[in-house]
């Protein structure tokens, strides 16, 4: 019988943590490097450019519903089982995807590597914070995190770098076999970790009664949204409102990038200092300023590459204790809170990449800023008024 981690941390958890940041990692770069394959698969497969976009609004939709099915149906089985599982399913996805000789089956493979990210990112982070005393969970979170907050700044560009070299296909072939060395990885490192429990319907209708929860997922709703709305066209927007040549938006992304990991990195110090519920209405707020800047700041490249590196960091400084909030709602159920929020996350995603795609040709790209900085003050309202209690009331979930 396998000996559970769930009351004690273990000896040397640094390991294991930094097996679950690579797991996530490769989540990461399967979703977000078709954004660096997008002109190599439109011409080879002779399609639009804004077909190749409705690859990322596909995954993260599927992605979205398929993390709350997976806690139903498969929320019971061992980590260990789930993680691989997971990694093996996204990893056929990307096999097929290199295989797709026209726009349909490559959407069918990316909806099956959707299927395998969603096995696997909310297992993740639930089973980081698994590994360490409750003191020690922000810091789990964030470094599980950092491994998505890097493929954020990897994904797109070494794929963009990869693919003239081995071909779209060839990338696609080569990160699935990332995504089999992470397995391998689970299987070698991670401790045994106790099983989640199998989930409901009633179950998720249950949970959303616990005061604090609803709007602790709309607040990373409103906030992923944001900053998607602009994220999702970048190179249109920082064009238009910047002026930007095309080596100022490649260096614009990348700032935007190491943004994010420096935020992932400084979330744990802000929470230990100032608490969770401080820091994430400061990042709120903060957001907000540097939004407002982008409706007012001269037209010159280096002023978008400096804003969209702030703007990263305070995003990312978000998402670790925001987890960490939600687990705190619900410590029993962390799993599914993960994948409720890990569904929320992807929600946004898709939200904000609609309104910015549908929205920068009507409004221009001078104007674009006005839904993100709507967005964010919402968020930062619903934060400010939907603190959660020291001692939540949870009901008995059956």
């Amino acid at each position: 019988m396998q000996r559970a981690v769930t009351k004690s941390p273990v000896r040397d958890h640094k390991g294991p943590l930094l097996a679950l940041a690579f797991t996530f990692f490769t989540v990461g770069v399967a979703s977000l490097s078709v954004v660096g394959l997008g002109r190599w698969v439109s011409h080879d497969l002779h399609i639009l450019p804004s077909q190749t976009g409705l690859l990322v609004t596909a995954f993260a939709l599927i992605y979205a519903v398929a993390a709350l099915l997976v806690q139903s149906l498969f929320g019971h089985w061992p980590r260990h089982r789930l993680l691989v599982t997971g990694l093996t399913v996204m990893s056929l996805g990307l096999l097929m995807s290199a295989g797709a000789a026209s726009f349909a089956p490559l959407m069918i493979a990316r909806a099956v590597t959707a299927i395998g990210a969603a096995m696997v990112g909310p297992v993740v982070t639930a089973t980081g914070s698994l590994l360490v005393p409750p003191k020690q969970q922000g810091q789990a979170l964030a470094t599980v995190f950092g491994g998505f907050t890097i493929a954020s700044v990897l994904g797109a560009p070494l794929a963009s770098v990869l693919a003239p070299s081995i071909g779209w296909r060839g990338v696609f072939v080569a990160l699935a076999g990332v995504g089999l060395l992470a397995a391998a990885l689970i299987i070698r490192v991670l401790p045994p970790i106790a099983p989640g429990q199998r989930v409901t319907v009633s179950t998720y209708r249950q949970v959303l009664t616990i005061r604090g929860v609803r709007s602790t997922l709309l607040v990373t709703l409103l906030q992923i949204a944001a900053l998607f709305t602009v994220y999702a066209v970048a190179g249109s927007y920082l064009s238009g409102r910047f002026g930007s040549s095309a080596q100022w938006i490649s260096a614009t992304l990348l700032g935007f990038g190491l943004g994010g990991v420096l935020g992932n990195a400084l979330s744990n110090v802000t929470v230990m200092r100032f608490g969770s519920h401080k820091t994430l209405l400061f990042t709120l707020l903060a957001s907000a300023v540097l939004v407002a800047l982008l409706l007012i700041a001269p037209n010159l490249p280096w002023m978008g590459l400096t804003v969209f590196f702030l703007w990263s960091a305070f995003a990312n400084m978000f998402q670790a204790p925001q987890q960490a909030r939600l687990i705190g709602l619900h410590p029993a159920g962390r799993g599914l809170m993960l994948a409720l929020n890990a569904s929320i996350l992807y929600l946004g995603i898709s939200l904000g990449s609609w309104l910015g795609s549908g929205l920068l040709p009507r409004l221009g790209a001078a104007h674009l800023a006005w839904p993100a900085l709507l967005l964010l003050v919402l968020a930062a309202l619903v934060s400010y008024h939907g603190r959660p209690p020291h001692r939540p009331v949870i009901p008995a979930l059956r």
